[in-house]
C-alpha cells in the first residue's frame, strides 16, 4: 500500500524550487502525493503562479484559502491559515506533511499536522536568514519529526538545537536540481517578453520588506531604485512577496514605473527567473536566490540589507546597507572589477548538486513512520530508515 503525504505551497518561489521534488514522489511506486495551495498563490497579484501550478498538474490540488484580511497581516494570516488546514488533513488523513522554508503557512501546517499526531518533514531546516524567517522556521524544527538539510552547517545547527543525528538527512538545496535541468530561454524571447536589451548588461533585481523593518521597507527600496537608476542600468524589477511591508514597497514600484532603466514584472515564473538569471550581469535586492541559486550561473550578487543576515554566502555575494551611494558603488564593483570577475568563474555552490529531488523521495519512501518517530521526546532508535 502506498504512503499518502501531503506537501503545501504558499509562495511562488518556493514552489518553483519545490517542483522537481514534487514531481520526483508523484513518479515514486510507493508514495502518493497531495499538494495543498494556499498563502501568495491566492493573491490577485499572483494568479500567474496559481496557473503555473495547475498547468503542471503534478498531483491532485486542494485550495486552503483564507479570509483574514490584508494578507500582510501576518498574525490573523497564521491563525486563518491553521483553521483553512485543519478539514483538509482532517478529509485526507496523510501519513506524513512535507514542509519546506520558513513562511507562517509552513509554521500552520506544521502545528496542525504536529497535533494530529501527522509526521512532519521538513526541508530547509537550519539555514539562517536573521529576521523573523529564521523564529519561524526554527519554530517548524521543533514540530518537525525528520529534518531535509542543504549543507553541513544547517545540520550542524539542528544538532545544536537539541536534533537526534538520526532525524537529520542531508540532500541539498532543491532548487539545485531545476538549474542543473535547465534549458534557458534564448535572448531572443527574453528580450521579446521582458522588453530588454540584451545585448547590452541588465539587472534582475527583487527587494522583500524585511518584517522587523516594515515601516522602513519603502524607503529602502527607494534607495535600491536610486543606485540603478544613476547608474543608468536597465532592470528588471519582480513585485516582493507578500510579508508585512509589501505594499509600500509595491506603491514605491509603480510609482518608478515609467522610467525608463526600469521593467516591473509582478510574477516571472521559475523557468523565465531562472533564464535571467542566466543573462544577467548582475542580481541586485535581497532574495533568497541570490545565495542559494546565483552561484550555479556565477552571477555576482548585490545583497542589500538584514534579510539574509547568517546565512551561508558562497563567495558571488556582496553585502551592502540601505544606502544609495554604498549600492551603487557595490553593483559598480560586481560589474567592473577585473580581480572580482575573474573569481566568478571558480565559485562552488555550497548548497549541493542537483539531486536532493531523488534522495528526498528515498528517504520518505523508506521512512519508518509510527510513535518512535512521533514521540521527539524519547530516546531516537538508531535508524528512522526502514
Amino acid at each position: 500500500m502506498k504512503r499518502r503525504l501531503l506537501a503545501v505551497t504558499g509562495s511562488r518561489a518556493e514552489y518553483g524550487s519545490m517542483r522537481p521534488v514534487y514531481r520526483a514522489l508523484a513518479a515514486h511506486p510507493a508514495i502518493e502525493i497531495d499538494l495543498v495551495v494556499t498563502g501568495m498563490h491566492l493573491a490577485p497579484a499572483f494568479a500567474a503562479s496559481l496557473a503555473e501550478i495547475e498547468r503542471d498538474a503534478i498531483c491532485p490540488l486542494h485550495i486552503a484559502k483564507i479570509d483574514a484580511g490584508d494578507t500582510a497581516d501576518m498574525a490573523r494570516t497564521l491563525g486563518a491559515q491553521i483553521a483553512a488546514l485543519a478539514p483538509i488533513m482532517d478529509a485526507l488523513a496523510p501519513d506524513a506533511v512535507l514542509l519546506q522554508g520558513d513562511r507562517g503557512e509552513m509554521l500552520a501546517a506544521a502545528i496542525t499536522a504536529a497535533h494530529r499526531n501527522t509526521a512532519v518533514a521538513h526541508m530547509s531546516g537550519g539555514d539562517r536568514t536573521g529576521s523573523i524567517d529564521d523564529s519561524i522556521r526554527n519554530a517548524i524544527t521543533s514540530f518537525a519529526h525528520v529534518h531535509l538539510t542543504t549543507c553541513a552547517s544547517s545540520s550542524e545547527r539542528l544538532l545544536a538545537m537539541g536534533e537526534a543525528p538520526q532525524r537529520i538527512f542531508e540532500v541539498g538545496e532543491p532548487a539545485l536540481d531545476v538549474i542543473r535541468t535547465l534549458q534557458p530561454l534564448s535572448p531572443d524571447e527574453l528580450a521579446a517578453r521582458f522588453g530588454i536589451d540584451i545585448s547590452q548588461p541588465f539587472a534582475l533585481a527583487t527587494q522583500h520588506p524585511v518584517t522587523t523593518e516594515a515601516a522602513d521597507s519603502a524607503a529602502q527600496v527607494v534607495a535600491t531604485l536610486h543606485a540603478l537608476e544613476t547608474l543608468e542600468l536597465q532592470t528588471l524589477f519582480t513585485y516582493p512577496n507578500t510579508d508585512s511591508g509589501s505594499a509600500g514597497i509595491i506603491f514605491e514600484l509603480e510609482a518608478w514605473h515609467s522610467r525608463g532603466f526600469l521593467r516591473l514584472v509582478p510574477h516571472v515564473g521559475q523557468h523565465a527567473y531562472l533564464s535571467l538569471m542566466k543573462a544577467a550581469a548582475v542580481m541586485v535586492g535581497n532574495s533568497s536566490s541570490g545565495l542559494l541559486e546565483a552561484a550555479s550561473f556565477h552571477l555576482p550578487v548585490v545583497n542589500i540589507g538584514t534579510r539574509q543576515h547568517g546565512r551561508l554566502r558562497p563567495a558571488n555575494v556582496i553585502d551592502v546597507g540601505y544606502d544609495t551611494a554604498a549600492i551603487r558603488r557595490a553593483i559598480e564593483y560586481a560589474l567592473h572589477d577585473e580581480t572580482f570577475r575573474r573569481t566568478l568563474s571558480l565559485v562552488n555552490n555550497p548548497y549541493g548538486d542537483g539531486a536532493c529531488a531523488g534522495r528526498t523521495a528515498d528517504i520518505l519512501a523508506n521512512l519508518s513512520l509510527g510513535p518512535a518517530l512521533i514521540a521527539k521526546w524519547l530516546a531516537a532508535p538508531p535508524s528512522f530508515l526502514g
